[in-house]
Parts: structure tokens; C-alpha cells; sequence
């Protein structure tokens, strides 16, 4: 019997891209709700030019909702992209002025020996600090040291790879580069990432649907797309914040890893090392 795979005639991801088709009907159908007579003459030009059906009427609604949509869905992939390097932008400006190191050095000497107590001071030094330690990995070293632990296991369980990092999870060169290829994409965030711009993009479909059909600017119409935008937005950000986070990107890597590895299938060939090295500590260093 023959069997026919559609699954793999279509392209990878090929939904996504149909998304688009939904900020595209809100658009299309806010400007015929509230400009009837604009949709009545589209339709009429429509038929003048080809006497088409229903169903091919239909056809051309969707096919044009589609390609409208598909403006707004890049416009809010667009967002996201200003959200993200906003947030590069703001690291970096936290960097380069309450975590930098002239102001930490200049800041000890205003403080003096003994350190002075006044209320400014104590406020800066909090500051100061805050800004320093947002960039420090200690807060992420217990969920590097499970990100080690299975990003060994997988290199040796999947792909027969028994490497032994000298330095641990504080390898800055090796190291990332395994963390940038292993692991699975969790289905959580991609779901929260094509959510947040569906949002937008309806949120921005229905504010320029405002242009054309001045009837929908009534405050029910116009606090629904601010919803819809705000949530979008919303949700970009808490996506920004994971992404940007130390911890939380570290949580998101191990979670990928091991997820991964709990489809890893073992070769018989391929002997576990981990009855070798099972004295190694956790941290990487070498035990003495």
C-alpha cells in the first residue's frame, strides 16, 4: 500500500506565516463594519471588472486579508526587534556609567576611610552595587553547574563526544559555542513569541483601521486595541527579560538541553563515562 506523507510536502513552519491572515481580517472587517458603503463599492468594482461568485469572492477576501496582514505581522516583528535592542541599549548604558569601574573607584574615594554614612551616600552605594552585581554570573552559577552536568551528558550520549572541560562551565570559548548548538527549542517560548505578535499585530490592524473608517473611533473600539497592543508589548518584554536575564537565560538553556536529552537514544558501542569520572566535582575544577 502506498502511503502519502502530506506532512512533509509542506514547508517547516508554513503556519506561521499564515498567522498573518489574522490581523488582516481584523483590519478588513473593522473598515466593512464601519464603512459599509466602502465595502459595498470595492465589492461593486470587483464585479465590474469579473463576474465572480461567492466562493471566489471569499477567496479574494482571504487572499487579501493575507497580504494586508502580512504588513502588519512584519510591522510587529519589526517591535519586537526595537524592544530587544532596547534592552541591549539599557544594559549597556548600565554598564558604562553606575557599573563601571571609574565610578566605583571614584565612589571609594568619596567615601573615605572610614566610609562615610550620610544618606547620598548610602543610596549611591546601593545603586553602584545593584548595577555591578546585575552583571555578575553568581547568581546563575548553580544552574551553570546543572547546564555543565547535561551538556556533557548529551555530548557523549547523542553524539559519542567525551569531552571534559578544564575549566568547567566558566569555559568562555568552548563553552558557549556548545551552549549556541545543543538543545531543542522549547515549544513554551516559541508559542509566547508568535502570541506576542499576533497581538501587535491586531492591536496595530485595529488602530489603522481607524483611518479609513472614522465611525470605529468610539472608546470600546479603540480600548480593545490598546488591550491588544499593551498585551503584545507585554509580552515582548517578559520575553526580553528572559532572554536578557543571566539566570533566567541560563534556566531557558538548561531546560532546552535537557530536553534534548530525555529523546537521546544511547549507542551500544558508547560506554558511560560517568562510572570514569564520577569523583569530579561539581563545579569542574579539578578535585586536589
Amino acid at each position: 500500500m502506498i502511503k502519502i506523507d502530506l506532512s512533509r510536502a509542506i514547508p517547516p513552519r508554513f503556519g506561521t506565516y499564515l498567522l498573518g491572515i489574522i490581523p488582516g481580517l481584523v483590519f478588513e472587517s473593522s473598515v466593512g463594519i464601519g464603512q459599509p458603503h466602502l465595502a459595498a463599492s470595492v465589492i461593486s468594482r470587483i464585479g465590474a471588472i469579473h463576474p465572480f461568485g461567492t466562493y471566489a469572492l471569499v477567496v479574494i477576501f482571504l487572499a487579501s486579508a493575507l497580504f494586508i496582514g502580512q504588513g502588519f505581522y512584519l510591522l510587529a516583528w519589526i517591535a519586537n526587534l526595537v524592544i530587544g535592542w532596547a534592552f541591549i541599549l539599557w544594559r549597556y548604558g548600565i554598564r558604562i556609567t553606575l557599573g563601571s569601574n571609574w565610578l566605583y573607584r571614584r565612589f571609594a574615594k568619596r567615601q573615605g576611610a572610614p566610609p562615610a554614612q550620610n544618606p547620598f551616600t548610602r543610596f549611591l552605594g546601593r545603586v553602584i552595587f545593584w548595577a555591578r552585581m546585575r552583571e555578575s554570573p553568581l547568581k546563575a552559577r548553580p544552574v551553570l553547574k546543572c547546564l555543565h552536568i547535561a551538556t556533557k551528558r548529551l555530548l557523549y550520549k547523542r553524539y559519542g563526544i567525551d569531552r571534559t572541560f578544564t575549566r568547567g562551565y566558566t569555559d568562555a570559548s568552548e563553552w558557549e559555542v556548545w551552549q549556541s548548538v545543543l538543545g531543542k527549542p522549547l515549544k513554551d517560548f516559541q508559542d509566547a513569541s508568535i502570541a506576542a505578535r499576533i497581538f501587535l499585530s491586531t492591536g496595530f490592524a485595529g488602530f489603522m483601521a481607524l483611518y479609513p473608517a472614522p465611525t470605529l473611533r468610539a472608546q470600546y473600539f479603540i480600548a480593545l486595541c490598546f488591550i491588544l497592543t499593551f498585551g503584545g508589548a507585554f509580552t515582548s518584554v517578559n520575553l526580553a527579560l528572559w532572554r536578557f536575564s543571566p539566570v533566567r537565560r541560563s534556566v531557558i538553556r538548561l531546560r532546552s538541553v535537557l530536553l534534548e536529552l530525555s529523546t537521546a537514544e544511547i549507542s551500544p558501542d558508547h560506554v558511560d563515562p560517568s562510572s570514569e569520572d564520577s569523583s569530579e566535582t561539581v563545579d569542574g575544577d579539578d578535585p586536589d
